[in-house]
């Protein structure tokens, strides 16, 4: 790696690592040491502590007191807890926007994006399924609530990283799905925006928490 000063290499390390996470490449429960990151990026353990202790707020390392950082491992109970939270914001977001009529573009153009995948890995899908979401939730204009959102990003990803990687929903039915609900949001059908958005991640939660319950 470059050698990089300051707080822009603990950006290009925790990105790095976060990529490397949401990829597969760092399985669940991976230990990740101060030595071993420094060693593998060539910089600071100072500069590999402040990349873990990130991630580790973002939960997306865990870490007991004295001991090494280890890649998330999501059970049952917190994926419920987040998949519930994400249907509540999100359904409520639609609902608004559909009042409106209001699709903003990004959610088409990575709706674009997502269809022109369609016959490619699941795992392809993750990049711009969050980017729709996401485009939706901004699009409601409050800055509170795409702060909650955005709160909630890195662990969304890592759930939506698992139930992709074990094709747990189709590419077919994602794409179906998401081009219906902009379909109710532009025409004003915010009931059913609401259900469809509610329906879409509840299925998700339950195959992801029924997968993990089978390997424990």
């Amino acid at each position: 790696m470059r050698q990089h000063k300051g707080s822009r290499a603990v950006e290009i390390v925790e990105h790095s690592l976060r990529e490397r996470l949401f990829s597969g490449e760092l399985k669940p429960g991976t230990p990740l040491a101060e030595v071993d990151v420094a060693e593998h990026y060539g910089v600071s353990r100072t500069t590999a502590k402040a990349a873990l202790e990130n991630l580790v707020s973002s939960r997306l390392l865990s870490r007991r007191a004295y001991h090494t950082a280890r890649v998330a491992v999501l059970d049952p109970t917190s994926v419920f807890d987040i998949y519930r939270t994400r249907g509540i914001l999100e359904a409520e977001v639609v609902r608004s926007l559909a009042l409106t009529r209001h699709v903003p573009d990004a959610a088409f153009t990575a709706n674009d994006e997502i269809a022109a995948l369609i016959d490619s890995s699941p795992m392809s899908l993750v990049s711009p399924d969050m980017r729709l979401h996401t485009a939706l939730v901004d699009a409601l204009g409050s800055e509170r609530t795409s702060m909650m959102y955005r709160s909630l990003t890195d662990e969304i990803r890592l759930c939506m990283t698992q139930v992709q990687s074990a094709t747990l929903l189709s590419n077919e039915s994602i794409t179906r799905e998401h081009g219906l609900l902009l379909d109710h949001i532009e025409h004003g059908r915010a009931e059913e925006a609401a259900q469809l958005i509610d329906a879409h991640l509840s299925r998700a939660s339950r195959r992801l928490v029924s997968q993990l319950l089978a390997q424990q």
